[in-house]
């Protein structure tokens, strides 16, 4: 098979990254990954991202940056500079006039105290692509962090256990998706460019890009009045999906069984009473008795080891997985592609891939 062509797509792109903490970077990140060239400014008065001390216990107090840090700022090249001084902003309106792509998360009051806002970035560069990141929209001055967001937009509410136990997502995923609607927005924009040789203004924020992936969520509210409750691994319109088994050994493992075809092979395959089985053949009664279907798998499962259900799972075609801890993740050879080794400050550092797709140039 030829080789991927994603690590050399925008050889000659050049991004400047004035962005900070997550979304921002990312994005930064993915463009290097791309082959672009991808030059970061932090602020030296305050040390750089602030990400950069956001360090675990574990973590080298001494080092100049966190693990955090490095997961979205790995394959650029990073200034420290002091915009206060002449020089300095000088060489910052060198990179804006030379860079195809700006990236930016400053809020307006701080955009206008430095004369970077869009506008202005636009007017110094007007084929430049200016993406600019907001917690909400560009004028509104509230902060706004990954929690934040996953609590304004229902996440919180829908995630954990019960109402009494809910949960945050443990990673900051709306930061995620953020970048994500970025990345596609400055490739519309590129697209745009190429046609019509001009620039654009993109506006992103945390909090319609957290909207926008409640997906199913959101129109089960919107068309049925469906309001989530915190469900665990749960799914409100699936069963069994997320269900939580242990085996004889008291292994734990989660089926996925997402089509009725799915759930009778199993039926049959473990051999469950036939006569049960109508209770169970369709989706709407399996989330409607829900209860009842746990109980009589359950016990079933009880009676085997997991690797003699791993072996039935597969038989049937059922999706199904383990529970694993990331040593566990990362200790499978189908994880081993998605790292990849850079250099941060002079440490060699093992991030995660932001491009987890692979292009093939067309070989006929």
């Amino acid at each position: 098979m030829a080789h991927s062509i994603q690590g050399h797509v925008f050889n000659g792109l050049k991004v400047l990254d004035l962005s900070s903490i997550l979304a921002g970077p990312l994005v930064g990140s993915f463009f290097a990954e791309c082959g672009a060239e991808v030059t970061k400014i932090e602020n030296i008065l305050t040390q750089g991202d602030a990400t950069r001390t956001w360090k675990l216990p574990s973590e080298p107090q001494d080092q100049s940056f966190s693990a955090y840090y490095a997961s979205a700022n790995y394959g650029k090249k990073v200034i420290m500079k002091d915009l206060t001084i002449d020089s300095d902003r000088q060489e910052l309106d060198q990179m804006i006039a030379d860079a195809d792509i700006i990236i930016s998360n400053f809020q307006k009051k701080v955009a206008e105290k430095l004369s970077l806002t869009p506008q202005l970035l636009q007017l110094a560069n007007p084929n430049a692509i200016i993406a600019q990141l907001s917690a909400y929209t560009y004028d509104d001055p509230r902060p706004g962090y990954d929690l934040v967001m996953q609590g304004e937009t229902g996440w919180i509410s829908m995630n954990g256990i019960d109402k009494d136990h809910v949960a945050k997502l443990p990673v900051a995923l709306i930061d995620i998706i953020a970048s994500h609607q970025m990345k596609e927005a400055i490739l519309i924009a590129l697209w745009h460019r190429a046609l019509h040789h001009k620039g654009s203004v993109i506006h992103v924020s945390l909090y319609d890009s957290s909207l926008s992936a409640l997906a199913n969520q959101a129109t089960n509210y919107l068309i049925a009045g469906h309001i989530p409750q915190p469900l665990g691994t749960l799914h409100p319109n699936i069963a069994p999906y997320g269900d939580v088994f242990s085996d004889s050994q008291n292994h734990k493992f989660i089926l996925a069984i997402g089509s009725d075809g799915q759930f009778k092979k199993l039926w049959e395959t473990l051999k469950l009473p036939i006569e049960n089985y109508t209770t169970f053949d369709i989706n709407s009664n399996r989330v409607k008795n829900r209860s009842q279907l746990t109980s009589i798998l359950q016990s079933c499962f009880l009676a085997f080891e997991l690797v003699a259900l791993e072996d039935i799972f597969k038989s049937c075609n059922i999706p199904y997985c383990k529970i694993r801890n990331l040593q566990e993740v990362f200790s499978v050879l189908d994880s081993k592609p998605m790292i990849q080794k850079n250099i941060i400050d002079g440490i060699d550092v093992h991030c995660v891939k932001q491009t987890a797709f692979k292009i093939f140039p067309n070989v006929y």
